[in-house]
């Protein structure tokens, strides 16, 4: 049989189960040796976008407080203890309770004390593109208390949980955001960390942040 009529047979009947059987595994060994640096990857990127999120509340928060500071004085009725000191200092915060209202866009009280908390609220939530009334694609506060020392996955309700504790002249001092059940980020002396959610992680407690009592 010539050469020519034999590959072209050889063509015509396709691969053989054999051959088959060989492709296919090759396949799934590359896919498994390819997988772990996918999900890696989508992990990093996860974690990337959470810190990103913090960090333009944070900055905006900032600059809420001088553009508000006019208008009305922000509440200072809580005690921060920085990292590497013994000693608590006065400070004010923003939580969940202020950021639901905000994003709820409820008619608050100009007059209240803490109207200008509420102001620094929309800015910036209307800053990650979750202002009144909208939905961000996975910042969403449903929970109208303050989470402090509670285990993220016990009271999260399916939502976002936050705590901002603020200077009385103004800047942030800490924050610690749990975005979902996902990342909880933390901001403190101008750094950024975050952390897997796991099921006994717990937002800060009064060790950092308490009531001031007089």
């Amino acid at each position: 049989m010539p050469l020519i009529k034999r590959i072209k047979e050889n063509r015509d009947k396709g691969f053989s189960l054999t051959e088959l059987i060989v492709v296919i595994s090759i396949m799934i060994i590359l896919i498994a040796m390819m997988l772990p640096h996918v999900i890696g990857y989508i992990k990093r990127a996860s974690k990337l976008s959470a810190i990103n999120t913090v960090r333009v509340m944070v900055n905006t928060m900032e600059v809420s407080m001088l553009e508000h500071s006019m208008e009305k004085s922000v509440v200072v009725n809580k005690l921060y203890k920085p990292e590497g000191s013994t000693e608590y200092i006065d400070a004010g915060y923003l939580t969940n309770y202020m950021l639901q209202r905000a994003q709820a866009n409820v008619n608050y009280n100009k007059n209240a004390d803490d109207y200008a908390d509420f102001l620094i609220a929309q800015d910036v939530l209307e800053a990650v593109k979750s202002g009144p009334g909208e939905q961000h694609p996975y910042l969403h506060f449903i929970r109208n208390s303050r989470p402090n020392n509670e285990i993220i996955k016990n009271v999260s309700q399916g939502g976002d949980l936050a705590i901002f504790v603020y200077a009385p002249a103004g800047g942030v001092l800490y924050a610690q955001v749990a975005l979902g059940d996902t990342w909880l980020v933390t901001y403190e002396g101008n750094d950024y960390t975050a952390v897997e959610i796991k099921r006994d992680t717990r937002m800060v407690g009064t060790n950092k942040v308490k009531d001031n009592i007089k």
